[in-house]
């Protein structure tokens, strides 16, 4: 099969969406061109999930290298998903005939397309602010589950990204209702990470336990996406689920600031996050973020931003494809 290295098969794989483009290596910085997005549950493996969006796209030429960023710790080139089924490899990628195949973190991915992100790319939370030129920025975000990865500067023109498993850290109430909610997810799980409430199944349960707490029944079977948008309607039970929410994201992306020094900025993305734009805008989340008793002034000069540009996953996938080119035997 013919291969074609002025282009990458990027991919962008959570615990429910596997999202495909090609990217154009070809410019000083690439492109999207081609998209598309799967249900992880309709196929059995990445490279099945791969090869339905290769044969939508009807290309003339494989791409001559894959990069995907996965929702999961990468370790030697796999990866076992952390809300999916799927046990990923950049080898099971390879054999279905691309010249180079990597694999990494969907935040880190994330990370990377945040560095090339423009002005009209993010929106602000809360005051506009400017954040200190290389100091540290955090990238974090809600979806299926929860991520966290780093910028930092050193010696080069661009910055290192830290990958993280931010999002398994605990939980630590700031008020009495909080410490009830943590009790019920202690009894639905043991230990309590920020991952079991900032998530989309997360403010399922939220949601939930709040109408356990008040003595209220509760519809069965809503999703993430009803519940925000029920609470967008005025509903009072999803209102409060969702304004808890993020209120508790706040707390933990001021904590999150703090932990790595990220005074350059916090930014949030991921496919929950975008649909809590107006809730994150005009709720307690940029309060809570500043409410850290001493170091409150410390966080209050810290910038926090909505990832806007839709495919900044797969534009950091794409970056990073860009770096392997130098590799490829086409």
């Amino acid at each position: 099969m013919r291969r074609d290295p002025s282009f990458a098969l990027v991919g962008d794989i959570g615990g429910t969406n596997a999202r495909f483009a090609v990217a154009d290596l070809q410019g000083e910085r690439p492109a999207v061109v081609l998209t598309g997005a799967v249900l992880c549950r309709d196929h059995p493996s990445l490279p099945d999930a791969a090869q339905a969006f290769l044969q939508r796209a009807g290309l003339a030429a494989l791409p001559a290298v894959a990069t995907m960023a996965v929702a999961g710790p990468v370790a030697d080139g796999a990866a076992r998903l952390t809300n999916a089924a799927w046990h990923v490899s950049e080898a099971e990628l390879l054999c279905m005939g691309f010249s180079h195949a990597r694999l990494v973190n969907d935040f880190e991915a994330l990370a990377v397309g945040v560095a090339d992100l423009d002005a009209g790319d993010s929106r602000a939370l809360g005051p506009e602010l400017r954040g200190l030129p290389q100091a540290p920025v955090a990238i974090t975000g809600a979806g299926t589950g929860f991520g966290l990865a780093a910028l930092v500067w050193g010696d080069g023109a661009r910055p290192q990204v830290v990958s993280t498993e931010g999002g398994h850290v605990g939980f630590a109430p700031i008020d009495e209702t909080e410490i009830e909610i943590l009790r019920a997810f202690a009894r639905r799980h043991g230990r309590v990470s920020v991952e079991r409430l900032l998530s989309g199944p997360g403010l399922v349960a939220l949601h939930q336990i709040l109408g356990d707490l008040m003595g209220r029944s509760v519809e069965p079977g809503l999703t993430p996406e009803e519940i925000v948008a029920l609470a967008g309607q005025g509903e009072g039970l999803c209102s409060q689920a969702v304004e808890r929410f993020c209120g508790v994201f706040g707390s933990v992306a001021g904590d999150i600031a703090l932990t790595l020094g990220a005074r350059g900025g916090v930014y949030l993305a991921g496919g929950l996050t975008d649909g809590l734009a107006d809730w994150l805008v005009r709720g307690p989340f940029r309060e809570r973020f500043e409410a850290k008793g001493r170091l409150s002034p410390y966080v209050e000069a810290i910038p926090t931003r909505l990832v806007v540009q839709p495919h900044t996953a797969l534009l950091g996938a794409a970056r990073l494809a860009m770096a392997l080119q130098p590799q490829m035997i086409v």
